[in-house]
C-alpha cells in the first residue's frame, strides 16, 4: 500500500527517486523515511498552494503560500544583546582569543535569530497541514509505521 496524502498517491518509486537527496542520513532505514517525509511535505505544501508538480511555478506559488501564512518576527536589537550575551562563548576571535564586540556580530546574530524563527514557523505551519490532512502509510512521528518497500 503505497503513502497517500488526502488521496494523492506517493508511490514507492517515488520515494526510491527521492532518496538520492538524503545524503545525511545515518543508515537506509532513515534515508527511506527522510525522502518519504520530504515528499509527504512536499504534497502537503502543493495542495495548500492548489499546485501540483507539474506546474512550472509551484515554488513561487509555494513561495507565496508561506509568506501569506506565515508571521515571523523581525529579531530587534534588544533580541540580538540578549543572544550576544547569553551566549558569549560563541563570539571569540579564534586569532587572538578576545571576545568580538557586538556591532561587529549584530547583523550575523540577526540573520540566525531570523533563520531560526522562519524554520519554527514553517515546521510550525507544515504541522498545521498534516493534522488538517489525511495522511495514510506515513507518520511523521513513528518511522516503522511507513509503508515503503524499496527493493
Amino acid at each position: 500500500m503505497p503513502i497517500k496524502v488526502n488521496n494523492i498517491e506517493i508511490t514507492d518509486d517515488d520515494v526510491f527517486r527521492e532518496m538520492q537527496y538524503q545524503t545525511d542520513a545515518p543508515n537506509v532505514e532513515t534515508v527511506i523515511f527522510n525522502a518519504a517525509q520530504a515528499l509527504v511535505v512536499q504534497q502537503l505544501l502543493l495542495q495548500a498552494a492548489k499546485t501540483n508538480s507539474n506546474d512550472s511555478d509551484q515554488e513561487v506559488k509555494i513561495n507565496q503560500l508561506l509568506e501569506d501564512n506565515l508571521k515571523v518576527p523581525t529579531a530587534d536589537e534588544v533580541a540580538c544583546k540578549r543572544y550576544y550575551e547569553n551566549n558569549d562563548k560563541k563570539f571569540f576571535d579564534k586569532s587572538t582569543n578576545q571576545q568580538l564586540p557586538f556591532n561587529l556580530v549584530e547583523n550575523h546574530i540577526k540573520e540566525y535569530l531570523q533563520n531560526q524563527s522562519t524554520t519554527s514557523g514553517i515546521n510550525e505551519y507544515i504541522q498545521m497541514l498534516a493534522a488538517n490532512a489525511e495522511i495514510k502509510g506515513f507518520d511523521f512521528k513513528d518511522p516503522s509505521a511507513m509503508n515503503v518497500r524499496i527493493k
